[in-house]
Parts: C-alpha cells; structure tokens; sequence
C-alpha cells in the first residue's frame, strides 16, 4: 500500500455585484433564456475584441488570494488555451493559467495545504449533447480557479478542507453559493506517482467518492500512464475519458487583445484591509472566550453569525450567549426560511432579548416564540413585552398556589416521580406553564413543585 496523494483544481464563479461577464458588459443571470444575454465579444463573432477585465472581477480575484495566504504578482496577464469544443466558438478559452500565464496569486497556504494558484479565466457557454444547442448566456461568465499542491493525504481530508474554504470564501462572498464549485480531482498512488485527473466533479461528496474510487481502482490495476477520467454519479464510478494533456497539446499563447494587467501594491493593501477575520480565527478566539466547540464552530460558520455575536458580546456574558445563540437565533432565522444575508436586525433589541432572558424577567418559553417574531418583523422588544404583558409570573404566593393545582391533578405523575421518575415532574411544570400561558420560569415552578410533594 502506497501513500497517497491528492490535488484539487477548483472552480467556481465569482459573485459580483456589477453582475456583468469577465470582458463584456453582458449580464450575468444563470437561469436566464437561452440566448439572451450575449453579444458579439462573448459569442466571438469576427472582428469582436474583449473589452478590459471587470474590474471588481479582478478585485475580488485578489482578495480570494489574499485569503489563502498567496503572494499577489503585480502584473498579470491572459492567455488563449486552444481546444476544439462546441461549446467555444473562438477554439481557445481565455485564462490566466498555463504556459505563459501569469495568475493573480500564487504560493500560498490555506490550513497546511500548499496553493499553487489562484486565477481568473472565463466560463465556456453550455453545450447539450443531446440536441446539439448552444446557449451562450454563460460564455464569458468570470470563472476563479483556485489550483491546490498535492498535499492532501486522503478523500476525508479534502472533505473538511473544502467546507472550511467554502466557509472562508463566503466571508468576502466571493463565490456563488447557488451556482456552487467544481473541481478536477489529480489522485496518485507511490511509488510512481502516476497522476490520474477524474474532471468536472461537481460536490464535496462527490468529490471524496472519485478519490475514494480512483485510490482502489490505481491499487488494483497499477497502470503506468496518466489519463484523464469522469465522475459517474449514477455507478459511483470513475470512467476514463482520454490519455492526458500536458500543457502543449493546449497550444499557449498570450491573448494578443489584451494587455498585461498592472496590479497596483496600493489597491492590494486597500483590499487586504477591509479583509473580514478568517473563520478559523474566529473560531480560535471563540474557544478563548470559553465557548463550545459545537456553539465556536457554528457561530463561525457564517459571516452574519459572527458579526452579529460579537456584536451582542459586548453587552452580554460569551459563553450564556453563544449557548442560546446557536440554538435559538439561529433556529429563529430557519424558521423564517430567511437566507443568513437577509437578517436586518436593530442589535440593540437583540440584546434587550439576551437581558430579558440572562435576567429571568421573560421565561424562556414566551421569549423563544417572541424572537422567531422579531427576527422577522425587527422591533423594539421591550416595548412589546409591556405592551403584552408578558413578564415572568413574579408573585410567589400565585405561583405556589398553581403549583399546588398542579399537583392536585397530575397525581399519578407525582407518584411516579416519588418512586424514582425524574421525568414524571414534567407534566406537572407543563401543567403550571399552560396555566401561566407560559409566563413562568421552568426552573422557579420546578423547584417550587419539588419543595411541596417531599
């Protein structure tokens, strides 16, 4: 058994708020009609010259770099890399990648796994075999390419990988969450190392079965010569497709329409510093704080989360907030079916909320159907609670006598709890709660209900 080694190029498109192709001012809509966002440049028509780059394209290309820890070259330059393929009309796609291209960054480290690159390049148009259609809409469409060492050891490793950089990526929303990513995956096996790319593999769990497959079928058959491969969803299986290309078979050339692009150490130290915290770091410091590793994993799983909960920390404890801010806020905005990105909160009432709770003055069970309102309709909570009156029950002698009710009619559960069910004393707090309309304190009535039955 030989060790394994694993390299990923990654493919996703870039998420711009100009929405307008890489050197074209046609827009950028995925499930537009066929045909109908296109123009002499992305269709390639005779005589058509690629405008400029977009400039936020570029932009948010070199902030991805500088996410993973690459060196930004200054200068970067465009290249035709020639194939025959229906779906590119002008025989080459123009890349930053290959023989003389010259990416946006390289060298990096993300989580121990060296980057090769990371570039730009533009997406081909969408080709159906089947009729034989073609629909430009997507020619032209700024693809990033993030190009990975072979470091990974196993599929397992490359799946956590991949969620941490899609989590990392999402920071700068530099990708396109609903388009998703692609990646060729490049799998070989010591001692020769013969590289095998399994292409287009279009999930993360599709992406550890190819690995996963590709390792026992190289281990099986030990052939000696590179090849290129595709991932069958429906078999689980990876087909081979052609022997595979070195760079000459793509003929480089530099994109003779396009100049070479300067990249200004100005404009990189700009974008470097609006850079949000990685969310490994936030991660690190949550546990610092005291919190939960599950609470600091999930908290830092989302840029709104985390700006939101560091927000509210400011005013409450961590380590109380995180628990009910993992559980409930975030259940809250599920429940609303509202995308992370859509919250628009005053936090100021969100902290009256966490106060309300820390305090006891709400009970939890009022406050918990009372945010799920709020994170929707955004008003001042402690307003509401007044104007409602939904403060806890406060007068003890009220209580103790609905407790005493309580008891009264859930005899048999206070008997299974007098011979050792714990459990049982729930359906009399239930009871005190319905009663209360749920403006008791859970803990107050139990203890309450404890002192009365010994």
């Amino acid at each position: 058994m030989g060790d394994l080694k694993i390299g990923l190029e990654i493919h996703g498109y870039l998420n711009m708020t100009n929405t307008k192709k890489l050197f074209c001012n046609c827009k950028i809509v995925h499930e537009a009609e066929p045909n109908t966002n296109i123009c002499p440049i992305c269709t390639s028509q005779p005589g058509s010259k690629p405008m400029l780059p977009n400039k936020e394209a570029v932009e948010k290309i070199i902030a991805v770099g500088l996410m993973l820890g690459c060196k930004i070259n200054n200068k970067l330059l465009f290249q035709r890399k020639h194939y025959s393929w229906p779906d590119l009309p002008s025989g080459y796609q123009r890349t930053m990648s290959g023989s003389f291209g010259l990416p946006v960054g390289v060298n990096g480290d993300f989580l121990g796994i060296g980057i090769e690159e990371v570039h730009l390049e533009e997406d081909p148009a969408r080709w159906d075999p089947l009729t034989g259609n073609v629909d430009y809409n997507r020619s032209g469409f700024p693809l990033v390419e993030i190009v990975t060492k072979p470091d990974f050891k196993s599929a397992e490793e490359v799946k956590h990988w991949l969620k941490t950089l899609l989590t990392t990526l999402s920071y700068i929303r530099a990708v396109d969450k609903k388009a998703g990513i692609k990646s060729d995956v490049n799998v070989s096996i010591a001692p020769r190392y013969v590289r095998t790319e399994v292409k287009n593999v279009n999930s993360i769990s599709n992406i550890v079965k190819a690995i996963n497959y590709e390792e026992q079928r190289q281990r099986r058959e030990h052939k000696n010569i590179q090849q290129t491969r595709t991932y069958d969803d429906n078999s689980g299986e990876t087909i081979f497709m052609r022997s595979k290309e070195t760079a000459q078979d793509y003929m480089f050339i530099p994109e003779p329409d396009l100049p070479v692009i300067k990249v200004d150490e100005g404009l990189v130290k700009e974008i470097a510093s609006k850079l949000p915290e990685k969310p490994s770091e936030k991660y690190k410091k949550y546990l610092c704080l005291g919190i939960d590793e599950v609470d600091a994993k999930t908290i830092s799983s989302e840029l709104v989360l985390a700006e939101l909960f560091e927000k509210v920390i400011k005013e409450i404890n961590p380590v109380f907030a995180s628990r009910w801010f993992r559980r409930d806020v975030i259940a809250a905005i599920n429940d609303n079916n509202m995308d992370y990105d859509d919250v628009n909160i005053d936090v100021s009432y969100l902290i009256d909320w966490f106060l309300l709770l820390e305090k006891k003055e709400v009970s939890p069970v009022v406050l918990k159907e009372l945010l799920s309102k709020f994170i929707k309709e955004n008003f001042n909570i402690k307003e509401y609670v007044k104007q409602h009156s939904l403060e806890s029950v406060s007068d003890d002698l009220e209580l103790k006598k609905l407790c005493q009710e309580a008891i009264k009619e859930k005899q048999a559960a206070v008997d299974d709890f007098k011979k050792g069910n714990e459990k049982a004393l729930n359906a009399v707090v239930g009871q005190v709660m319905a009663k209360t309309k749920g403006k008791a304190t859970p803990d107050k009535v139990n203890r309450i209900i404890k002192e009365l039955i010994k």
